[in-house]
């Protein structure tokens, strides 16, 4: 069934997963029996080249020949013509990842291989989240296919509240805020945007994003759980950081924890020296930001959050941050507070400039809106166009929602049984009710 949800959109695709996933199999089982060093690695090397050259060809072929063809100019070699027509396998950049950890996981010998290929087929390909996360690991997910909870009261109750979360955070929020974020990012009419026209346009696409991703991922959690397995969080409401590290552990969360296991602490982490730590920052922010598009726009927004947190890792140094709670070494004092809160402006403000390259088509349009935010302000009037209020009032369940999850890290208030269930409730009918925009692919299904 799954195969038949991914092959409804383009059934030849399926090829290419049926036959990345029979390699990683055959290669984690050679790693797994093979007792020689250099013949477990030859097959780990295979398989990353497997994967990562589908990748490569698949996502990056038009971005590497465009840029091939730019470089070639600069020294009068004719370039060939621009790739046209080209259509990236949805979900392509997802279940890589995913077998990449498999084997990986084998190698470093903290997996043992799945009991049939059956079952990591099934791994590979299972439907909820194969076209946009989150990013499941073979360690995580095997070991449930013969444990499954049965479909009791609690687990429907929690699996239907995640889709139902998930589908009103997509449908009624990210769709309508799409409407807004598409005016304002229209390299035709920024120039004429205000200052507070191009803020609040780059504030709605980061509740967009938000509410896109985090709904998508709640809908994945929920259909798994419904069928008895459990999925990781994919996003803790990450505007509500005082650090960008804590961005990061509340943002895409599978996502940036695979980077960190498997990209920055084999690069050395922290383990080669100080300047050694900010190099494996970069890098891994910078790829990061490549994973999600070929252009280098978004290596630009994995750039700027790389370059936040060398920063910020040159601030604080080695001391342990706190993270998703506020410290209880004491009282919370009003001082300490504001402090905690002035961090969350800051972190918020950056991540804003990043979502602009995120966004941007290119970096004309980029540096445009940039200049609109932050010099235009003191050179001409800052209010000026209209801003259709609607959309402002888009941001409260998404300011509400983060505002609730503060409160509870912070105070210990959680939403009690019947408080979920009246939540539930509104959204549902909201979305039964309120009339629907068009309609909008998910944000994350061209990654």
């Amino acid at each position: 069934m799954s195969l038949v949800f991914y092959g409804w959109w383009s059934p030849p695709y399926i090829l290419l997963i049926i036959l990345s996933s029979l390699f990683d199999y055959f290669a984690g089982e050679r790693i797994h029996v093979s007792s020689s060093p250099r013949t477990r690695t030859v097959w780990l090397v295979g398989s990353l080249v497997c994967n990562l050259g589908l990748l490569g060809v698949f996502k990056y072929g038009p971005f590497l020949m465009e840029n091939a063809s730019v470089f070639g100019d600069l020294f009068g070699i004719e370039g060939g013509e621009a790739i046209t027509g080209w259509i990236i396998p949805v979900g392509i950049s997802f279940y890589t990842f995913q077998s990449m950890s498999y084997s990986i996981d084998i190698y470093r010998r903290r997996l043992e291989p799945a009991e049939s290929f059956r079952d990591y087929f099934l791994f590979v390909s299972f439907f909820p989240q194969l076209v946009a996360g989150p990013i499941i690991r073979a360690r995580e997910f095997l070991p449930q296919i013969n444990k499954r909870r049965p479909l009791r009261a609690p687990v429907l109750h929690s699996g239907l509240y995640f889709i139902v979360w998930g589908m009103f955070m997509k449908i009624v929020v990210a769709d309508n805020l799409a409407t807004v974020v598409d005016q304002v990012f229209d390299i035709k009419t920024l120039a004429d945007a205000s200052p507070a026209q191009a803020w609040v346009g780059v504030v709605c696409f980061s509740a967009q994003i938000f509410a896109d991703f985090a709904g998508y991922s709640s809908i994945a959690i929920g259909l798994a759980y419904l069928m008895g397995l459990r999925f990781p969080k994919n996003f803790l409401y990450p505007y509500i950081s005082a650090g960008f590290s804590e961005f990061w552990s509340r943002w895409h969360i599978t996502l940036s924890q695979w980077l960190r296991d498997y990209l920055y602490i084999s690069l050395g982490g922290n383990r080669k020296g100080k300047r050694r730590v900010y190099f494996n920052l970069m890098i891994t922010m910078l790829l990061g930001g490549l994973w999600h598009g070929a252009s280098w726009t978004f290596v630009a927004w994995g750039g700027v959050h790389g370059l936040a947190l060398c920063v910020e890792r040159l601030i604080v140094g080695n001391k342990k941050q706190q993270v998703h709670r506020f410290e209880r070494d004491g009282p919370i004092t009003l001082g300490r507070a504001l402090g905690k809160i002035r961090s969350m402006v800051v972190v918020f403000v950056v991540v804003q400039i990043a979502w602009v390259f995120f966004r941007a088509e290119s970096f004309k349009m980029a540096w445009i809106f940039l200049k609109k935010m932050f010099v235009c302000p003191f050179t001409e009037s800052f209010f000026g166009g209209a801003i259709d209020a609607q959309y402002l009032l888009l941001l409260i369940p998404v300011a509400f929602l983060h505002f609730g999850q503060l409160a509870e890290e912070w105070f210990g208030i959680k939403k009690k049984p019947y408080q979920r269930a009246i939540l539930a409730g509104i959204m549902l009918f909201v979305l039964l009710v309120v009339e629907r925009p068009d309609s909008h692919a998910f944000i994350y299904f061209q990654f």
